[in-house]
């Protein structure tokens, strides 16, 4: 089974938050048809095919928000970044949608997402984004594909984490 994301940013780390600014991802949004445990691969333009060898550890939406999550942490080590609801009102929400996240016959990966960051009493947009992403699996491997897909996940923290710096 494969997961999304650097198992070294998932290591539990004791820090104390106090005084940090929280924000909350909300749980990622993936297409319907992709939110399974099947490592799927596009094999015609209407048509996806599970891996006959290879399966997610969890739900992509669940893999997808957990990576977001660890990728964010690092490129923002002063901000906390949760995933569930914090029972303190967080400074700022990141809304993320993903429109588009697989792997074409040729091993390029496709990711394209729409997110949004808010803030204020009234959660008002503060910076939003929408944009494509593209990796090339190493091989046609259950592992390079998972690669490839945590590559394109990294490039979108590193467009919301260039946004949220501008602040």
């Amino acid at each position: 089974m494969y997961v999304l994301g650097d198992p070294a940013r998932l290591a539990p780390v004791a820090s104390s938050e106090s005084g940090r600014t929280v924000v909350h991802l909300s749980p990622v949004s993936v297409p319907d048809y992709l939110d399974t445990e099947d490592i799927l691969i596009r094999s015609a333009a209407n048509e996806v095919k599970p891996s006959p060898s290879g399966r997610w550890a969890e739900r992509l939406s669940v893999g997808v928000t957990q990576a977001l999550a660890g990728a964010l942490a690092a490129g923002l080590p002063s901000i906390v970044i949760v995933t569930k609801q914090p029972v303190i009102r967080p400074a700022q929400q990141i809304v993320v949608d993903v429109e588009v996240f697989e792997v074409r016959p040729d091993g390029r990966c496709l990711l394209i997402a729409r997110w949004n960051i808010l803030g204020g009493d009234d959660l008002h947009g503060l910076r939003s984004g929408h944009n494509t992403f593209v990796e090339q699996a190493a091989d046609a491997s259950d592992a390079a594909i998972a690669s490839a897909m945590t590559r394109a996940v990294d490039q979108l923290a590193a467009q919301i984490v260039a946004a949220e710096t501008a602040l």
